[in-house]
């Protein structure tokens, strides 16, 4: 229930929690509320509390939002381009994939819902694997993490030639929880930054003016 004399700070933790919940991004919260992103990052990091307008617009947001299921949650990600992982503790579980993976690869839609610890290959399973990472991440100290690899999980397979790239972002966590989006690119070797390495980006930095 949202009550009109709430604190911004108490505002901002209800609309953090439904974001969670249903899955949404901090750009995706940006645009409903007619905010940037690095204010959003902002208001979840306790830098900044919003001002009048922008609590009335969260008010007004959180008033019209609907609860979403765990189910809702993976149709909307059918529809989308992007998978999504989620970290429960220590776990990382597979929620839902591309309609690309679900019509091609047979395999990935037998893990949605399990743990994908034991399929996890090369550089992405050392920087899942990492505490200081894990910890960085549940922090909410990092945003999003390039990966420039072979292939991620091994039921994937990468042509000669290629390098993957493979963009993790990152939402804020709450009670134990890491919810990311994931991206896989497929680079000619001539065009890729760097064939074996990762680029890890923090909120600050992106949160910066260009």
């Amino acid at each position: 229930m949202i009550f009109l004399g709430a604190a911004p700070s108490e505002l901002v933790r209800q609309l953090r929690i439904y974001r969670l919940k249903v899955g949404l991004s901090q750009a995706d919260i940006a645009y409903k509320l007619g905010f940037s992103v690095p204010a959003v990052s902002r208001w979840e990091r306790g830098v900044c509390t919003p001002d009048l307008r922008a609590v009335g617009a969260i008010v007004d947001f959180l008033r019209r939002a609907d609860a979403h299921t765990e189910q809702a949650l993976i149709r909307a990600v059918l529809g989308a381009r992007d998978s999504r992982n989620l970290w429960e503790g220590e776990d990382v579980r597979y929620l839902a994939g591309s309609v690309g993976e679900y019509s091609e690869t047979p395999q990935m839609r037998a893990v949605v819902g399990r743990s994908i610890r034991r399929f996890m290959t090369g550089i992405y399973q050392e920087y899942v694997e990492n505490p200081a990472m894990v910890a960085s991440m549940k922090a909410g100290e990092i945003a999003s993490v390039d990966f420039y690899s072979g292939a991620a999980l091994s039921m994937t397979s990468i042509p000669d030639g290629f390098v993957q790239k493979k963009t993790m972002t990152f939402q804020s966590e709450i009670r134990g929880l890491i919810r990311c989006d994931t991206r896989s690119l497929l680079i000619p070797i001539a065009q890729a930054p760097m064939t074996l390495g990762a680029v890890v980006h923090d909120w600050d930095a992106l949160s910066r003016p260009q």
